[in-house]
């Protein structure tokens, strides 16, 4: 009686499956920490510029861990009178009062507009961030 028989060490494959989701979680805080940075250098760009105190006060943090992140971008620049000319001028009064940017380059929704602009890039960004930890492991 002829018997062919093999057996297959899938071990290493089941490792692997078991680190993936760790491994994308890695990527994905990378790439949003690279996010983050990209958002906060786009909103500095085109900030109104008066004293440099409002692009001065824009930060960014990454919240979350693995996969669920987000990236939380603001600006609080405040007067002597507590008063916070970020979110004014951001949302819309600095235009509403009749006042004008004078710096060419600079926009009102200087932290909305390089969001929208680059939304598609990061996307990209965050994916391909996943993409090469999952490679750095082993996929």
């Amino acid at each position: 009686m002829a018997r062919n028989e093999f057996n297959l060490d899938l071990s290493p494959l089941r490792n692997l499956i078991q680190r993936s989701p760790a491994a994308a979680g890695r990527g994905a805080q990378r790439g949003m920490r690279d996010i983050k940075d990209d958002w906060k250098r786009g909103a500095v760009d085109v900030a109104p510029l008066d004293t440099s105190n409002l692009r001065e006060q824009i930060d960014g943090k990454v919240k979350g861990s693995g996969l669920d992140t987000m990236v939380e971008i603001e600006a609080n620049a405040m007067t002597s009178k507590q008063f916070n000319y970020a979110y004014y001028i951001h949302e819309g009064g600095f235009a509403a009062d009749g006042k004008h940017l004078r710096t060419p380059g600079t926009v009102e929704e200087f932290l909305k507009q390089p969001a929208e602009q680059s939304e598609q890039r990061w996307q990209q960004m965050l994916e391909r961030e996943i993409r090469e930890q999952l490679t750095r492991e082993g996929w």
